[in-house]
């Protein structure tokens, strides 16, 4: 037999040889201790986090005023060095230095005054210099002083995550190794409410593309509304210009512009029921199966046809003088405007139709909702019994022999675990002493301490979706997330959704 197995079926033999052949946790009162002492440490490390958040903001605010404070001295530096330039410019050029060739120096004492200015601000920059220096340092010394907190804060962090995630680890271990049927039950109901979760998201989500569609398509009937309503105004034109005997040139550019705005319309008529034909396709049959109230009249899609100027319409504008233009530039005024219509009732249905489909939507998204209210009930049952089973094996391991807890496929290397981390931790502690003795003594105790047994948990087990065998306590079943066979429509009914209608 074991020479006829698949490749698939050899893999997964040898990767539970792999999980059975590897080092087994015992439950035992060494197992129990080590797992209280790794939650008290973790316990205390969780000041690290909002610490960690905190030097950082701090480290931030530091960084932005050392580069405040490094602006400030070198544009000191900059304005000792240009006011060395002036006082010497006046001193020792002929030019520079003459007041009657400096007329804006006559009315502030003359060029003298102005060096005598220049050195009192000079020296006032110099007697400055030296505490914008210090300031500057102080603030790069803070600086480094805040990052080397920081990674040591960044340490106590990991440190803190690997603790959590190795005594996850030995709570899951243990519980995996003394499972119950109730702890069985809770985890099939709580897979199976999960996958109606995800039919009922898979089925919002195709529900969400449907109304987008819908709303393209109402966008691209305004745009044809517009098309028209432009080539209306232009019709116009075209007949007051024939009215005034202007130029028909300008006329026939106007009447030409015309015939493209009304082609351009039936363009985008078209997209539109293109659009929305694509739209109402992709709404699931099961959602419609569902809820056929809210179904009732989703996929009637409506192609209109909107009326042209053909080619006797030219010919009268071409070879009928001024009573052919004003004769046809009646005529085109009426398919304008009946065409008009005819968009706007295609609007108005395409809103029906994204009325229809945004309701459908809502009840969906509230039977997801409901099922994911009952999976995290379901989930905080399977906890609870987790817990139960745990206080359970520490409360018997107190006199029994101990218990092989169920082996971990892999064993990863803890992070943080290097001494190096440990003594930034303690370093960390003992600054941060302080700011977290009031949250430490608020913190819950460590479960180091001897935990009774808890008594096996209220039967609040919910039954499977529907579809799927009940657990033994069933409670009312969700909608059933696939829906079953649509019947076909009789002769003469609506048609299918997404079906055009000429």
């Amino acid at each position: 037999q074991g020479s006829c197995a698949s490749p698939r079926q050899s893999a997964s033999l040898s990767c539970f040889r792999a999980v059975r052949e590897s080092r087994s946790l015992m439950v035992d009162a060494g197992f129990f201790s080590r797992h209280d002492a790794l939650s008290a440490e973790a316990q205390s490390l969780l000041y690290a986090d909002g610490a960690l958040s905190e030097t950082q903001q701090n480290l931030r605010s530091v960084t932005s005023a050392e580069r405040s404070a490094e602006s400030q001295r070198v544009a000191n530096q900059r304005k000792q060095a240009q006011r060395e330039r002036r006082i010497d410019r006046c001193e020792n050029s002929w030019f520079y230095g003459t007041t009657a060739l400096q007329p804006q120096t006559w009315v502030y004492g003359g060029v003298s005054a102005k060096i005598a200015r220049q050195k009192a601000k000079l020296e006032a920059d110099r007697a400055s210099a030296p505490s914008l220096q210090s300031r500057e340092a102080a603030l790069e010394q803070t600086i480094e002083d805040l990052k080397a907190q920081a990674q040591a804060l960044q340490g106590a962090v990991a440190r803190r995550r690997a603790l959590e995630t190795e005594a996850a680890g030995m709570f899951e271990s243990a519980v995996a190794g003394a499972p119950t049927p109730q702890l069985h039950s809770l985890g099939k109901s709580a897979a199976e409410w999960q996958a109606a979760l995800g039919q009922e998201q898979a089925l919002a989500a195709a529900l969400v593309e449907a109304s987008r569609g819908c709303a393209a398509a109402r966008q691209r009937y305004y745009s044809a509304i517009n098309a028209l309503q432009r080539a209306h105004q232009t019709n116009q034109g075209a007949q007051f210009n024939n009215v005034l005997d202007g130029s028909e040139f300008i006329e026939h550019m106007q009447q030409g512009h015309r015939d493209q705005l009304m082609q351009q319309a039936q363009m985008e008529a078209h997209q539109a029921g293109v659009v929305l034909t694509r739209a109402l396709q992709s709404v699931p049959p099961a959602a419609a199966a569902r809820y056929p109230q809210l179904a009732t009249g989703i996929g009637h899609v409506v192609m209109p046809r909107l009326e042209q100027n053909g080619a006797g319409t030219a010919m009268m504008e071409i070879f009928g003088g001024d009573f052919g233009d004003a004769v046809a530039g009646m005529q085109a005024g009426g398919r304008i405007q009946r065409n008009i219509g005819v968009l706007a009732q295609c609007e108005q249905l395409t809103a029906q139709q994204e009325a229809r489909v945004n309701a459908l939507l809502q009840a969906v998204r509230q039977e997801a909702a409901n099922a994911a209210a009952t999976l995290q009930r379901i989930e905080a049952d399977v906890l609870a019994e987790k817990r139960s089973i745990f206080a359970a094996l520490r409360s018997r391991c107190g006199g029994v022999a101990a218990v092989a807890a169920a082996p971990v496929a892999t064993a990863t290397a803890v992070i943080g675990s290097d001494p190096k981390d440990h003594m930034a931790a303690t370093a960390v502690q003992a600054a941060w002493q302080t700011r977290v003795t009031g949250r430490a003594a608020a913190a819950s105790p460590p479960v180091a301490t001897a935990v009774a047994t808890s008594g096996p948990p209220v039967a609040t087990a919910v039954a499977a979706p529907a579809g799927v065998t009940p657990v033994a306590t069933a409670v009312a079943a969700p909608a059933n997330a696939v829906a079953t066979a649509v019947a076909q429509p009789a002769a003469g009914a609506t048609p299918p959704m997404g079906q055009p209608v000429y």
